[in-house]
Formats: C-alpha cells, sequence, structure tokens
C-alpha cells in the first residue's frame, strides 16, 4: 500500500452516533459530578489517568513491560521507585522513560487548559518531552543486520519507514522528503474538522498522523498524546489505550488504513467512556495532599463532609428509575432464556433444572455476593459503590453433572450519587451448587467481564435506547457460556 497524501475526514461508515452518545451522556454525569467535588479530588483524579497512560503507552509499542501489580501500585501512589517496590520493582530505565512520558502529558494537559493551537512546532516539542530519556531506538541497516540508532528528538526523520500490514502486505509511510509538506496538511485539515464530534476528530488526527510516521521512533506515543490534546481541549478525560487493548487498536488502525475510520471511532468512544467512569473514582487516599495519619484523616473528613452536604436528588433518583426499569426487563429476557434452554437440553436429560434468581434495591439480598460484583466491575474497569446494593439477576441451569451460573448486574459507579450505572455479565460452568449462594464451586470455565462486556448507563437515558446494547451483551456471553457447557457434557 503506497503512501499519499494525508486525507480529510470522510462520512463514516457503520453507526457509531449511539456510542458517542452514550459518552456524551456520561460525560454530562462526570461533568455534574465535578461540581459537588473538590479541586484536590479532580486533579488527583487525572493524575491517576495520565499515569495510566504514560505507563500504558510504552507497553503497547512493546518499549517496556511493567507488571500488572507495579502498574496499579504507581498509578495509584505516584510515579516512584519507593511505590513500586511494594509490588516488585521496576527498573530505573523502564521508570525514566515512564516520568519522561508523564511530564510530557502534563505539558500537553497544560497546553489544552490554555487553549494552544496545534501547530507542526506543538508536536516536535511533545515528541522531544515523550522521548527525552530514550536515546536509541532499533533499526535496520543496508544490510538487514539490526543496531540502536541514535534518537534525534523533536526531528523529523531521514530514513523511509514502513509496516508490513497482516495480510502480508506493506504498508509505506511519508517518505522523508514530504515529512514537512504532509505535516503542514495535517494540521490544515486538521482546523477544518472543528464541527465534527471530538471522539472523531481525535480518531481522524490519530490515524493520520500514524500514517505520515514523521518521526524516527516514538509515533505512536505521540499519536496517542496527541489524541488527548483533542479531548482535553473539549473537556472530556484522557483515554487510554492499554495492553488489553492493544490487538484491537491495531486492528482497528489497520481497517482505516484500508478506509474505514468509524471501528477506530467506535474504540475511542469505548476508551473515551471507561476513561470517564476511571475519573469518577475517588482517591483512595490523599497522601498528595497531606501528610501523616491525622493529616490523611481530616483530608478525608474534610471530603466526606462535603459529600454530606450535596444535594443529588436530581441524579439519585432518576438513576434508580432507570435501573428498576432495565432489571424487570433483565428478568423478563433472562426466564425467556432460561425456558428455551431448559427445552433444549431435556432431551439430553429430563431433570433438567433451571432457576432464576434476583434482587434488587432495598431487598437486603441486594447487599450480598459482594465479592463476586467487587470481581465483576473490577474485571470491566470501574470502581463500584455497593453501600446501596445491585440490581442483579441469576440464571443457574443444571445438566447431568454440570451446572451453568450466569450473572447479571447493574451497579452503581464511581463514588458518591454520580448518577452513572454499570450493567455487566459474569458467567461460569462448574460442577452442581446451590443457585442462590454466592459462594460458587470452583469452575472448569468462567468468563469474567471485559469492559467491551458491560454498558455504561447515565441518570438521564432512555431504557428503550439502551436496552439493544444489554441484550446483545447478554446473548454474547450467555452463547458463549452454554458452549462451554456443551462441551464439558462431552
Amino acid at each position: 500500500m503506497r503512501w499519499r497524501d494525508v486525507d480529510p475526514l470522510p462520512e463514516l461508515n457503520g453507526g457509531v452516533a449511539a456510542i458517542l452518545a452514550s459518552a456524551d451522556a456520561l460525560k454530562g454525569a462526570w461533568e455534574d459530578w465535578l461540581t459537588h467535588s473538590s479541586e484536590e479530588e479532580f486533579r488527583q483524579s487525572r493524575r491517576r489517568s495520565l499515569r495510566r497512560h504514560a505507563i500504558e503507552t510504552g507497553i503497547i509499542e512493546r518499549l517496556y513491560d511493567v507488571d500488572w501489580g507495579v502498574t496499579l501500585a504507581l498509578v495509584a501512589g505516584g510515579l516512584t521507585q519507593e511505590v513500586a517496590a511494594r509490588e516488585g520493582g521496576i527498573s530505573d530505565d523502564t521508570l525514566a522513560v515512564i516520568r519522561s512520558q508523564y511530564d510530557a502529558l502534563e505539558f500537553l494537559a497544560d497546553a489544552a487548559r490554555g487553549g494552544r493551537d496545534l501547530s507542526v512546532h506543538f508536536v516536535r516539542e511533545l515528541h522531544q518531552a515523550i522521548t527525552r530519556s530514550q536515546r536509541t531506538y532499533p533499526a535496520t541497516d543496508s544490510l538487514g543486520r539490526a543496531f540502536h540508532a541514535p534518537l534525534r528528538h523533536g526531528e523529523w526523520k531521514t530514513h523511509a519507514n514502513h509496516v508490513v500490514r497482516p495480510d502480508g502486505t506493506l504498508l509505506e509511510y511519508t517518505p522523508p522528503e514530504h515529512v514537512q509538506a504532509q505535516m503542514d496538511r495535517l494540521i490544515d485539515l486538521y482546523r477544518e474538522t472543528e464541527s465534527a464530534h471530538p471522539v472523531v476528530r481525535a480518531a481522524w488526527l490519530h490515524h493520520r498522523f500514524i500514517c505520515v510516521h514523521p518521526f524516527e521512533d516514538g509515533n505512536g506515543r505521540v499519536a496517542r498524546a496527541l489524541t488527548l490534546l483533542v479531548l482535553l481541549r473539549e473537556n472530556y478525560a484522557p483515554l487510554v489505550v492499554d495492553r488489553s487493548q492493544r490487538t484491537r487498536y491495531i486492528d482497528a488502525l489497520d481497517q482505516a488504513n484500508g478506509g474505514d475510520l468509524a471501528p477506530l471511532v467506535r474504540l475511542f468512544a469505548r476508551l473515551e467512556i471507561s476513561a470517564l467512569r476511571f475519573e469518577l473514582e475517588a482517591p483512595a487516599v490523599l497522601r498528595e495532599a497531606a501528610s501523616g495519619a491525622a493529616g490523611v484523616a481530616r483530608a478525608h473528613a474534610d471530603r466526606l463532609r462535603a459529600r454530606l452536604r450535596e444535594k443529588t436528588s436530581d441524579r439519585t433518583a432518576p438513576a434508580v428509575r432507570l435501573a428498576d426499569v432495565l432489571q424487570a426487563r433483565i428478568l423478563r429476557y433472562l426466564r425467556q432464556q432460561g425456558d428455551a434452554l431448559r427445552d433444549a437440553f431435556t432431551s439430553v436429560d429430563p431433570k433438567t433444572h433451571v432457576n432464576i434468581t434476583h434482587a434488587q434495591p432495598p431487598d437486603p439480598r441486594s447487599l450480598l455476593s459482594r465479592d463476586l460484583f467487587r470481581g465483576m466491575a473490577q474485571s470491566a474497569g470501574f470502581r463500584p459503590n455497593l453501600t446501596e446494593g445491585v440490581w442483579w439477576g441469576r440464571i443457574y441451569i443444571q445438566v447431568l453433572d454440570c451446572a451453568l451460573y450466569f450473572d447479571t448486574a447493574i451497579i452503581r459507579a464511581g463514588s458518591g450519587d454520580t448518577g452513572a450505572l454499570v450493567f455487566t455479565v459474569s458467567a461460569s460452568v462448574s460442577p452442581p451448587g446451590e443457585p442462590e449462594s454466592d459462594q460458587l464451586p470452583e469452575p472448569v470455565w468462567e468468563c469474567d467481564p471485559t469492559p467491551d462486556d458491560s454498558v455504561t448507563l447515565v441518570f438521564s437515558d432512555v431504557p428503550d435506547t439502551r436496552w439493544p446494547e444489554i441484550t446483545e451483551v447478554i446473548d454474547q456471553v450467555l452463547t458463549a457460556a452454554v458452549d462451554q457447557l456443551g462441551q464439558q457434557l462431552g
């Protein structure tokens, strides 16, 4: 695939309006949450988001690897060796690169707050900041021998580069002699996209920058940072492409190479939803705002007093009504699925047993199984608020000597009453156990939810609009679970 001039923003193939509307609705809930939060809470939440991005952006490029436990510690506690050592440690060189990337993101966030325009000069500054601690990059000489070449920070490439696509074809990037002209064209066309949705605009800029590939190394990290610039200027949260999304991300970029930008837009919209949910989380410990146990206690007391003064009925009551309506629909749907599955398996085992159990606030049973729902939330990528209970349902199917547990849950997201909810599911196949027990038998197969196995809801949502997304998640995971059940039966 030969290189070509930077293309303008096209008409998108495939529907993206629904997922962009979901992101915008959650953004509204997040902005409302910010009005009830302290400046310190916002700053700490934003620092955590930028730390996540700074760590994961290098992992995506396989520049280094960081254990997941170390990652979580660095995100929560700060980018220091002391914090990393609590979970196994990290090399000084890797930490130096991550810190450079974090500092570059702080520089970018300041630029977004200051309303700085995107320019070729800014892109070069950003590359210089991101790669400050990277001295070399892997290269190949004219004889095909690998070596480490010095990396020139903020300077355009002097040699052609390309990549082999999954189908084996060669994708050329812009030749060195055309980089300046194409970067000028990129900036000019970017300014013509002002009327586009910010997520669409960010995806277009990201992909077209990658097509130019103006630097010797670090192009992906700069592209992902430029995505943040677009979103932060429009008061969205900084999305993170993490290691779990690497394959989906590369596939979406390759589809954009083929002319279809919609998959990348949908991916970025899902990641923006995850980012907004992440920023709804309250800091676990306000170490940066206070010193010593008493100082931390006072900081938490101040935060909790502010929470108690909040007037949240404008979000809480509509969120509860939304969850109640969707829960009723989910239970009807589970019963329909349960009946169909019983009919299908009865020919194999006349004693096939199907049971549907459920609970919702204010039923005391909605407060049970906290470990299960906390685990589901963690796997789906959000912090749950379980204090008032969960809207949950379970299909239990016993066929011969195997049992399928399929759980659905609508869980409040974030700290306090944000008005945000997440619907998610999990499944497992195991020997038979008690249908209503939260102590499930050891599974022989299980499916923990991912961010893609969830639907983020906000108090202003219309049930009819979001229902197709919920049934899609149920059908996808339940189908996989029933397939596993069938395989276990022999």
